[in-house]
C-alpha cells in the first residue's frame, strides 16, 4: 500500500477556518448592545429635561415681562396724577395679577437747630409699586421704585 501524501493544510484547519468565517467575531456582544442603549437612554433623558426647562424659563420670562408692564402702567398712573398721598393701596389688574403701592414722604433736609425755620421748596415722595401673581404653585413678585417732587402747599391744600 502506498501512503498518500498528506496535504500541507490539515482538514481540521480548514474546518476551523470555515467555522470562524461562519460565526464572525466582528459583531457586538449582547452586553455591548445593552450598555449602548442605556447610554442612549440617559442622553435622551437629559436632552428632554433641557428642552422642558427651556420652555418653563420662557413662560416665566413672559410672566415677568407682563408684570413689569403692569408695574410701569401703575407707576405712570401714580406719578402723573397731581395729588400724591402717603400710604398704601392694593388692587387687581386682572384675576392673575395684583398690585400694591407704597408712598412715603422723605425728609430731605432735617434741620433741628434752634431758631432756624427752613422749609424746603419741594417734598420728595418715594413711590414703590409691587406686582404679585401666581405662577404654578409659587407666588412671584416684581417691583419698581421712583421718586416724585411735590410742592408742599399742593399736598396740604388738597388734604
Amino acid at each position: 500500500m502506498k501512503q498518500r501524501n498528506k496535504p500541507s493544510v490539515g482538514i481540521d484547519r480548514v474546518v476551523i477556518a470555515l467555522r470562524s468565517n461562519f460565526y464572525s467575531t466582528t459583531g457586538f456582544t449582547l452586553i455591548e448592545v445593552v450598555i449602548a442603549i442605556a447610554i442612549l437612554g440617559v442622553a435622551l433623558a437629559v436632552i428632554f429635561e433641557l428642552f422642558s426647562g427651556g420652555l418653563r424659563l420662557g413662560r416665566v420670562s413672559g410672566e415677568y415681562v407682563l408684570a413689569m408692564n403692569y408695574a410701569s402702567l401703575k407707576m405712570e398712573e401714580l406719578t402723573t396724577k397731581g395729588e400724591v398721598r402717603e400710604g398704601n393701596e392694593e388692587g387687581e389688574f386682572n384675576k392673575e395679577y395684583r398690585w400694591q403701592t407704597f408712598v412715603k414722604k422723605l425728609n430731605l433736609l432735617p434741620i433741628e437747630e434752634k431758631g432756624i425755620d427752613f422749609k424746603p421748596p419741594v417734598e420728595l415722595m418715594n413711590i414703590k409699586v409691587n406686582v404679585l401673581w401666581m405662577s404654578g404653585t409659587k407666588e412671584r413678585s416684581t417691583s419698581i421704585e421712583s421718586y416724585k417732587a411735590v410742592k408742599p402747599e399742593e399736598n396740604e391744600e388738597k388734604k
